[in-house]
């Protein structure tokens, strides 16, 4: 809120201060803002927390409690919420290791999809106004994040001769002439390759007065890490062609999440392309444990995420669209690891099979909710996504339609 603020513990000291105070105890004291204290932010260990959601003011609030000026303790429930304290405890991991989206309080209660912490605070803020109207808030604005992850760079450009005929036998087994057709005029530099969208983005952005993000792979090959070789001449030229535009970021491989050393080794390949050290970084299928792959990336110089958010769905998994520093609730500290969470990824759409139109839908309504409490708006995209390739033409379409919106 921009509010300068001390915090004392001293009964007499508080109650000596003539000017505006919030009161976080279990006693209400005179001249001040109560906030009846829940347990939570008084213990020293982890444990399952038996929350109850309730409704106050037509918003769903956790901790609640009638005796207080505010109905909830607003200080637990931001921090339930962005600490990801759920997440700590144990849980059954979808096939990936990840935390599912619908194991989380949010999905239960049917929130994950507005920026509950957000609304909190405006109700907090409203709240403390009332009581003292001459308290002055900082006001916020609304800002906007687009963001690329590069998992394969092109569709047939950069290929070695060995890769680029066993693509082309499992072409012809699967009677994918087109693909064939398309492979060799590209390769013969006839036309560009389908997924090189790269002058696109950087007109758009120019346009819309955005500075995108593009996050690079840059593991070694396996099933679930495809990108062309971080040596390859193609890839190399493409990083340089897009720092021109855009900030760049690493974006760690699958199974970094269970071998942080790779975040260093990857992290290093980019830094020695782009020429200069990268701070941003964003996981491979946003597949992460707390609290130990956001240790594993401070420890190699990374200080900003851009990993919170649920594949499988959109929304706000740690209930907040404002960036926020990761707080180790193991070691019980504050971090200098900022994150910055995720509204939307196209692919939890296409995974689930939702039509183009209740997509776009579900898009323009996440900008709005963003809009309304002056947050910060993440998309992830692919490149591969807003291609002019059949199978995608209809999303670059979606695409193009969500940043008119934002304009």
């Amino acid at each position: 809120m921009g509010i300068e603020y001390r915090i004392v513990t001293d009964h007499k000291l508080f109650n000596l201060h003539r000017e505006e105070k919030i009161n976080y105890s279990n006693s209400r004291l005179p001249d001040s803002f109560f906030i009846n204290a829940a347990t939570l932010l008084f213990e020293k260990r982890i444990k399952k927390q038996e929350i109850n959601v309730t409704q106050k003011d037509q918003v769903k609030v956790l901790f609640p409690n009638e005796d207080c000026d505010l109905g909830f303790d607003i200080f637990s429930s931001v921090f339930y919420m962005v600490s990801r304290y759920e997440e700590y405890l144990p849980f059954t991991p979808d096939r990936h290791g990840r935390f599912k989206a619908c194991d989380s309080l949010a999905f239960k209660h049917n929130f994950l999809q507005l920026p509950i912490v957000n609304i909190w605070i405006d109700l907090f803020k409203n709240n403390l106004q009332q009581k003292f109207p001459s308290l002055k808030i900082k006001p916020s604005s609304f800002n906007v994040i687009i963001t690329y992850d590069i998992d394969v760079a092109y569709k047939f450009k950069g290929r070695n001769t060995f890769r680029t005929l066993g693509s082309t036998a499992k072409d012809i087994l699967k009677l994918k002439l087109k693909n064939i057709y398309q492979r060799f005029i590209t390769l013969l530099n006839i036309q560009k390759d389908p997924w090189d969208v790269y002058n696109y983005i950087q007109e758009m952005a120019l346009t819309a007065n955005l500075k995108p993000i593009f996050f690079f792979l840059m593991a070694d090959k396996s099933p679930n890490d495809r990108n062309l070789d971080h040596k390859n001449p193609c890839m190399k030229s493409l990083i340089k062609k897009v720092m021109k535009f855009s900030n760049i970021g690493i974006h760690p491989s699958y199974t970094s999440s269970e071998f942080p050393e790779k975040i260093a080794i990857e992290k290093e390949r980019l830094e020695q392309i782009c020429g200069k050290k990268i701070i941003r970084s964003r996981q491979h299928y946003l597949k992460f444990i707390l609290p130990d792959t956001y240790r594993s990336l401070l420890a190699a110089g990374i200080t900003e995420d851009y990993s919170m958010g649920f594949s499988e769905m959109a929304g706000f998994r740690a209930g907040t669209c404002r960036p926020f520093y990761f707080y180790d609730l193991k070691e019980e500290k504050i971090t200098r690891l900022k994150i910055f969470p995720v509204t939307m990824m196209e692919g939890s759409f296409m995974k689930n099979k939702t039509g183009l139109e209740q997509s776009l839908q579900e898009i323009l309504n996440l900008i709005n909710e963003v809009k309304r409490v002056q947050g910060t708006f993440i998309s992830i995209w692919h490149n591969h996504t807003v291609s002019e390739t059949l199978e995608y033409k209809a999303w670059k379409k979606i695409h193009d339609k969500m940043i008119r919106a934002i304009q």
